[in-house]
């Protein structure tokens, strides 16, 4: 370009990248090399910044040392997972993952600006940081990323299947670079953290499950992920890093969190039932036994499942829960051909919940199949019918009206018969 064109465009507020971008405030602008430690990678596309930290395996993040994670059964692991990670997978060569990217949304026109990858190697656990200070570095960045990522045979993230890593394969597509993520095994903490902790808390964000599982205090330091796209936007505009550095603070925590996240969610599938050695690790509430319950069953683990249940209701409870929690128990016995167990759990939802329809139809059915007295399960049903009149009117009402109905009118004709045949049986005798 001629000095003359340049110097028009300038003028006219044009430029390539903030590094020839004016700055419009008084305020001294700041390179993010001028405010982190770290170095530049030179690769066949240009360099690209990188910053990483080292801390030794027994460093306490929030409530558990990072070291944790390396104890853990790789096929407890595996088992988290859902099979998308293998049984004998080498949790040394393992990858925590997190971005921070140019919108919150995805799609194609998303960058990725920062990329931060957290692993264990020689002297502790390792956080590498990928900082894109231009637009024009991403090819360089890029290029590093598919070197690093190579290294590493599965992938640690949260909500990473669905936002991260798609984010990361475009700008590999998009760069003509084959991803490296692609068919790596992928252990993403979001599904099972919803499972654990879904009934236990409102949120189950990564900042949520900080606070209240993990013990991570963050310091003043950190920023708003809501926010973090229009710092970045900012920093284009200014070319000031200032707020860079902090959000490179963010990402760091994330990664740490992802470690003794995964340490946490494994220790308590594997051995949730009583007190540990680790002080640390203190007994699972009621809502937490009642989503591991929940989790067992979906892995065909009915025993677990059944155990956790019976956990849960003997720990506090939310009244609502409880109801849930024998429901959930009473339908699981019932499925297993353990009736009079079943029972037990019906008539105590009955007698905590006076209004649950299902308890009364499942007294109801116990009594005249299993003990054959009619009149009591007659009686439980016209309860069950007297319930659900009150009910608003719909589809819903008029159906379990009809069944019920249909369920009585059976029973009373049923008795009858019973009646008739008692009294052919004394005329005979």
């Amino acid at each position: 370009m001629h000095d003359d064109l340049r110097q028009r465009l300038r003028e006219l507020g044009v430029a390539k990248g903030i590094r020839e971008l004016a700055t419009p405030s008084a305020r001294p602008r700041l390179a993010i090399e001028d405010l982190v430690p770290g170095r530049f990678h030179t690769t066949s596309h240009g360099q690209c910044f990188v910053t990483e930290a080292i801390y030794p395996p027994e460093h306490l993040h929030g409530t558990c040392p990072l070291s944790t994670f390396l104890a853990l059964p790789a096929e407890v692991v595996a088992q988290i997972a859902q099979d998308d990670l293998p049984a004998g997978v080498n949790l040394q060569r393992a990858c925590f993952l997190d971005t921070e990217t140019t919108g919150l949304s995805g799609g194609t026109g998303t960058m990725a600006f920062v990329v931060g990858l957290g692993f264990f190697a020689a002297g502790g656990f390792h956080v590498r940081q990928y900082f894109l200070r231009d637009p024009g570095d991403e090819p360089a960045m890029v290029e590093a990323l598919a070197e690093s990522l190579l290294e590493f045979e599965a992938l640690v993230s949260f909500n990473g299947r669905a936002f991260d890593v798609p984010i990361l394969e475009s700008r590999f597509i998009l760069a003509r670079v084959p991803p490296p993520t692609a068919g790596v095994p992928h252990l993403d903490l979001l599904p099972p953290a919803r499972r654990l902790w879904h009934y236990h808390l409102p949120s189950c964000a990564l900042s949520a499950l900080e606070r209240t599982v993990l013990g991570v205090l963050r310091e003043q330091d950190d920023v708003p992920s809501g926010i973090i796209p229009y710092l970045y936007r900012d920093y284009l505009r200014t070319g000031d890093a200032r707020e860079m550095k902090r959000v490179l603070y963010h990402n760091a925590v994330d990664i740490l969190s992802l470690v003794t996240l995964a340490a946490r969610l494994c220790r308590a599938f594997a051995d949730p039932w009583g007190e540990t050695e680790d002080k640390r690790n203190t007994r699972l509430s009621g809502a937490e036994f009642f989503g591991l319950g929940h989790w067992y069953t979906a892995q065909g683990r009915q025993a677990e499942a059944e155990r956790a249940y019976r956990a849960a209701l003997k720990a506090d409870l939310a009244p609502d829960l409880r109801a849930t929690v024998l429901r959930v128990l009473g339908t699981l016995l019932k499925r297993a051909n353990r009736q009079s167990e079943a029972f037990a759990c019906w008539q105590q939802l009955a007698l905590e919940e006076a209004g649950d329809v299902q308890a009364h139809v499942e007294l109801a059915k116990y009594l005249e199949w299993h003990v054959g007295d009619l009149a009591l399960a007659a009686g439980w049903t016209q309860a069950a019918l007297a319930q659900v009149e009150q009910w608003p009117t719909g589809m819903r009402r008029d159906d379990t009206l009809a069944e019920l109905r249909h369920r009585l009118e059976r029973l009373e004709k049923k008795s009858a018969n019973r009646q008739i045949g008692k009294s052919q049986q004394a005329g005979v005798g």
